[in-house]
């Protein structure tokens, strides 16, 4: 298992506050998902599976995996960076639009779709 990963979600739900089972539940697994990744009772996270979690973590897939030192990631959409004000004032669906920007350029549709079902579930609480 990648020593990177278990950091990182280490690092993001400490961030959070949240729970491993929380987090792994909210990402649509099993309560013990993060637990046994964390514990090494589980092999690397396909692709999908790290997106959710990635989504429900509030960082970026590539992050997680280490390909990232940014938690947000890079968001371009067509070539066009969001700015960091617009960041400031929507963090949350900037970090949406940057998990469904990855995701569609990696040509996971279906994974697009659930991040950005969260993410309008998530707008329309507040």
């Amino acid at each position: 298992m990648n020593a990177i990963l278990k950091e990182r979600i280490g690092e993001r739900v400490s961030a959070l506050k949240i729970s491993w089972r929380r987090a792994s539940l909210e990402a649509g697994f099993e309560a013990g998902f993060i637990q046994d990744i964390i514990t090494g009772r589980s092999q690397q996270p396909g692709e999908d599976a790290l997106a959710s979690l990635a989504s429900v973590l509030k960082c970026s897939p590539a992050y997680l995996a280490g390909q990232s030192d940014d938690p947000a990631g890079a968001l371009t959409t067509h070539g066009v960076a969001v700015s960091t004000s617009d960041t400031a004032q929507c963090p949350d669906a900037v970090m949406a639009l940057r998990i469904v920007d990855e995701l569609l350029a990696r040509g996971h549709v279906e994974a697009a779709r659930i991040a950005v079902r969260r993410a309008l579930k998530a707008i329309a609480v507040e």
